[in-house]
Formats: C-alpha cells, sequence, structure tokens
C-alpha cells in the first residue's frame, strides 16, 4: 500500500521522485504535523494543487502505517499471551509476586511501557512489592506512583484503561506527568489476596489500550495454580 501510494504520485506529479521520510523508523503517527511524523518529499517545488496532492498521499501513508503498526501490535501481543501461558505453567514453585513481575515485564517490554508497578492489598494498606521505570530516573518509586493507588481506579477485578481527559482523578494525574495512558488488571490469588499489575504509557510507547485483553488474561493466570501442559497432550493425540 504505502509503496504503490509513493509511486502512484510520483508518476502523478510527472515522473518527480518522491521519498518517504520517516525521522525515528516508528512509522509516525496518524496525525499530521508531530516531530516525528511520517513525511513525503519531493525532489523539486511544488505548485499549490501539486502540494496539495502531497499532502493527501502522505496521510494515506500514514493511515497505512498505524494499521500495518496495529496489525503487528495485536500479532505480538497474541504470541505474547499464548507464550507466557505456559511460562506460567512452567513456575511450579515460584511465588505470586514472581509470577506477576513476569507477566509486568513481559507485557511492559511488548508495550514498550514507562514503568509498571505490582502491588498487593495488605491490612487494608496498598504495598508495591515490584517496580521499574523503564526510561529516566525515578528517585522515590513510592511517590511516583502513589497517584496511581489502585483505590483510585475503582477496580476490584478485571482490568482497566484511563486515558488524560477521561475526567477522573488517576486521569488528572496522568496529564500532570505528561504520560498517555494507564493499564491496569486487578484479581484475587488463592488466598484471596488482592494484587494490581499497573503500567503507564508515554509518548515513546503511545496509547496502552491495545495491551488490555493481554495483561486482563495473563494477570489472573499469573494468580492461579500452573496448569498442565495446555496443548502438549492434543498434540500428542493428533500425531
Amino acid at each position: 500500500m504505502v509503496e504503490r501510494t509513493v509511486e502512484a504520485l510520483g508518476a502523478a506529479l510527472g515522473g518527480a521522485e518522491v521519498r518517504l521520510e520517516d525521522p525515528d523508523g516508528s512509522g509516525g503517527t496518524a496525525d499530521t504535523g508531530g516531530p516525528h511524523d511520517v513525511r513525503l518529499t519531493v525532489d523539486r517545488a511544488l505548485g499549490a494543487a501539486e502540494q496539495g496532492l502531497v499532502d493527501a498521499a502522505a496521510a494515506l501513508v500514514r493511515a497505512a502505517l498505524k494499521a500495518d503498526r496495529e496489525a503487528a501490535l495485536a500479532d505480538h501481543l497474541a504470541d505474547l499471551v499464548d507464550r507466557t501461558l505456559l511460562e506460567l505453567d512452567g513456575m511450579i514453585g515460584a511465588t505470586v509476586e514472581e509470577r506477576l513481575v513476569k507477566v509486568a515485564r513481559d507485557v511492559g517490554e511488548v508495550m514498550d511501557v514507562k514503568g509498571w508497578s505490582v502491588r498487593i492489598l495488605s491490612e487494608a494498606e496498598w504495598s508495591i512489592v515490584a517496580d521499574e521505570n523503564r526510561r529516566g530516573r525515578v528517585p522515590d518509586s513510592i511517590t511516583a506512583w502513589r497517584p496511581f493507588d489502585p483505590r483510585t481506579l475503582e477496580l476490584e477485578e478485571g482490568s482497566v484503561v484511563v486515558r488524560p481527559g477521561d475526567g477522573t482523578p488517576v486521569a488528572d494525574s496522568l496529564s500532570r506527568c505528561g504520560l498517555t495512558t494507564l493499564l491496569g488488571a486487578t484479581g484475587y490469588d488463592p488466598d484471596a489476596v488482592s494484587w494490581t499489575v499497573c503500567m503507564v504509557g508515554d509518548d515513546v510507547s503511545g496509547d496502552l489500550g491495545p495491551g488490555r485483553t493481554a495483561l486482563g488474561a495473563l494477570v489472573p493466570a499469573a494468580l492461579g495454580f500452573p496448569l498442565p501442559p495446555r496443548s502438549g497432550g492434543l498434540l500428542r493425540s493428533a500425531g
């Protein structure tokens, strides 16, 4: 799609050389005017009508690149869930904390999150048992994560996505911190103890919404007992 659009634009401009510029190699954004936006440049001066044609083609290219990125991310997340479920079943002697940290790290890496935390509800207080800030330095992680206390999410079980502008205290905190999204999932372990995995996105990671299904599936799996191999028996019987 992208290559055909660039070629068609060059032909429409009388054989002009059209180049696709992607400053950070990310495919840019769907919006125009950003500092890392994808642009189409032409090797000669353009009239107003020709520039309008270039702008329209650039919008098509951005949309196509965005669709490609979203499809690739969906595939990565599906692979992540399949792989991590099997790996969790192999963590027979691991603690709940260790299993949740694995989930947070795995999802955080695929989504390229700004940071994540794992918390436990003990004696009516939420305590951070593990956290990671993947970009920059946070001198006091407790202070950094305090605005995103699970109680402010009004989440007892399941998952949630919060974005700036949602009109909640958490959304206001995201705006003040310059963050794009908060993604969280909460559940109970076999001892009925409540745990929460929370992660936040920045301009690098973008919107974390696509990761909600993956995190929402993996947190309960990490909180439960390991299971027998999920597909080994089926594959053997099929052979």
